[in-house]
């Protein structure tokens, strides 16, 4: 996963993820490098751009919040893609979120 993809992940599981030992940010770094290289191309181009964005409002060291009020902003951008990039990234943190269990 690249640094945004990563930050996302860690905002949006919270806690979760360290209750799970890991097992969201897993799921997504497998589900990328799972992804057909022709999606995963235009996904690496977004997080690249976006999280030179980010860096540059928000700082080189976001906080969580910071990269949430990023998210929502990308969920109701103008741009189908973004809005995109935003829905794929909470989907997948929302899906193995659902799914795991406390073992």
């Amino acid at each position: 996963m690249l640094w945004l993809e990563r930050r996302i992940v860690a905002a949006l599981a919270g806690p979760d993820d360290q209750r799970t030992g890991g097992a969201i940010t897993e799921f997504v770094d497998t589900s990328f490098r799972t992804m057909p290289q022709h999606l995963r191309a235009g996904v690496v181009g977004e997080s690249i751009l976006l999280g030179a964005y980010v860096r540059l409002r928000r700082g080189p060291n976001p906080s969580p919040a910071a990269i949430v009020a990023s998210m929502e902003q990308w969920e109701h951008h103008p741009i189908g893609v973004i809005r995109q990039y935003a829905r794929l990234l909470s989907s997948l943190v929302i899906f193995p979120q659902q799914e795991i269990v406390d073992g």
